[in-house]
């Protein structure tokens, strides 16, 4: 509880700073100001940091500049909307041939699928020079998980039904601090602030999907995150719902409707990372160690019962004397769900706190580790210039069922092949995975998937 007042003052004290800024006129615009600070003709501004302030574009009390808004000559609260405007319009698609070992139901022989992974339309703007929106879309079964919020579909659940991704209206602080209020990625791992279309690996990890998420590890709610040193140095909080899908209980909403707090850092030691985001690989464009600490806390999450999730993850990337680029990745992760039984529970009638993503208990801990390398050399393929890379990574999640006395283990191992045409943008993958899940019925509970994917961004 101590934990959610604070950060609702932070989040609160973030907002008096605003009104504050507001009364001390470090938003009121001038356009004459403005102007005066790029050169005629140019789109240019003046300077060597070709970076502007707010005092070189707002008028002052003192100089008895007047604003081009509306209001009087030495107005202090003048607000002008629409001088300073863009929208920017991109879509990414990800679409695979899988062919599952043991995955036909019928029969329990090979199924062989054509999936559209993920289709997203992007929109992002502004109508402010300190005001943004973004506005994104994907397929409701995104990557193979529908919205169905713990058994209770939102409407249809067609599989291939456009919804809403993220929504954010987002607010510059200015001092490279910023508050985005609406449906976003909250303060998490590397991996989801990547997302599936700037990651290494062609799957996403499942070792990551013990967080709480609405849909593609977005969550509503609000953050205030800025960065130092152009990067180097980031950090985020904020307060989010944390009990949609990927909640703690699958029953639904708790008793006590406590929302969850979520915050990261990380630090920079090579090259920068600036913006919210993030990749896990840049294929040689950055020298990158970085080192990331998450924690999502909600108390009273389920009855009485707490729930803490916390990871730590680092990514090495350095391109080499030959032109090839070398990236290393690792992440671990640890989820504590009231030791993973409900408060309820009784030994005559044991009760779990369940995942509805997996339909198991998110309680335990997971890791992966990763490795690529992009050969130096470009090669035709087809009439397509691209570069080849080979990645290899590892998996690991130890649930804990201790309302049946064990646990089990589920890991995995991917090997794949890119062909690397335009970073993130244009890519080709075939990736061999192996499931080693001992929930499983089938014996062994091992399952072989190959997968050949295209990606594209514009």
């Amino acid at each position: 509880m101590r934990i959610t007042l604070l950060a609702c003052a932070v989040v609160a004290a973030t907002f008096m700073v605003v009104g504050n800024a507001v009364a001390q006129n470090q938003w009121m615009v001038s356009r004459t100001a403005f102007e005066n600070y790029y050169e005629a003709g140019s789109e240019t501004p003046r300077g060597e940091d070709n970076v502007a302030s707010p005092s070189d574009v707002a008028g002052s009390c003192d100089d008895g500049a007047e604003a081009d808004c509306g209001c009087e000559k030495n107005n202090c609260c003048c607000f002008a909307w629409g001088t300073d405007w863009s929208i920017n319009v991109g879509a990414g698609i990800r679409t695979s041939y899988n062919a599952i070992e043991f995955g036909n139901p019928a029969n329990g022989g090979t199924r062989q699928d054509f999936n559209l992974n993920n289709a997203r339309i992007y929109l992002n703007g502004q109508g402010h020079e300190r005001i943004g929106f973004e506005f994104n879309t994907d397929i409701n079964n995104a990557q193979g998980f529908m919205d169905n919020h713990n058994g209770n579909p939102f409407g249809t659940t067609e599989l291939g039904e456009m919804r809403i991704l993220d929504a954010i209206v987002k607010f510059d602080m200015g001092c490279n601090t910023h508050v985005w209020f609406g449906r976003l990625l909250p303060p998490s791992d590397r991996s989801n602030l990547s997302g599936p279309f700037y990651l290494n690996a062609w799957n996403f990890p499942f070792v990551q999907l013990g967080y709480a998420n609405i849909f593609q590890g977005r969550d509503d709610g609000v953050v205030l995150w800025g960065e130092r040193d152009c990067g180097r140095i980031k950090w985020s909080i904020g307060l989010f719902d944390g009990e949609n899908l990927g909640g703690r209980d699958v029953a639904g909403q708790p008793g006590v409707d406590n929302l969850e707090v979520a915050a990261r850092l990380t630090v920079n030691l090579l090259d920068p990372e600036p913006g919210y985001y993030n990749s896990s690989t840049y294929y040689g464009e950055k020298d990158i160690l970085a080192i990331g600490l998450a924690v999502q806390h909600r108390s009273a999450a389920v009855d009485t019962a707490d729930s803490t999730n916390w990871n730590l993850d680092v990514l090495f990337e350095k391109p080499l004397g030959n032109c090839g680029v070398l990236t290393l990745e690792g992440a671990y992760y640890e989820y504590n769900d009231n030791g993973g039984l409900h408060p309820a529970t009784t030994a005559a009638a044991p009760r779990e706190i369940t995942n509805p993503v997996t339909g198991g208990s998110r309680q335990g801990e997971s890791y992966f580790i990763l490795g690529s390398y992009l050969l130096p050399r470009e090669v035709c393929l087809a009439g397509y210039a691209g570069k080849w890379q080979v990645m290899g990574r590892y998996q690991e999640y130890s649930h804990d069922f201790q309302d049946v006395g064990a646990g089990f283990d589920a890991d995995q191992w991917d090997l794949q092949l890119n062909y690397i045409m335009f970073g993130h943008d244009a890519r080709l993958s075939a990736v061999w995975s192996q499931l080693d899940n001992s929930g499983l019925t089938r014996v062994g509970g091992v399952s072989n998937t190959f997968t050949l994917g295209a990606q594209v961004q514009f």
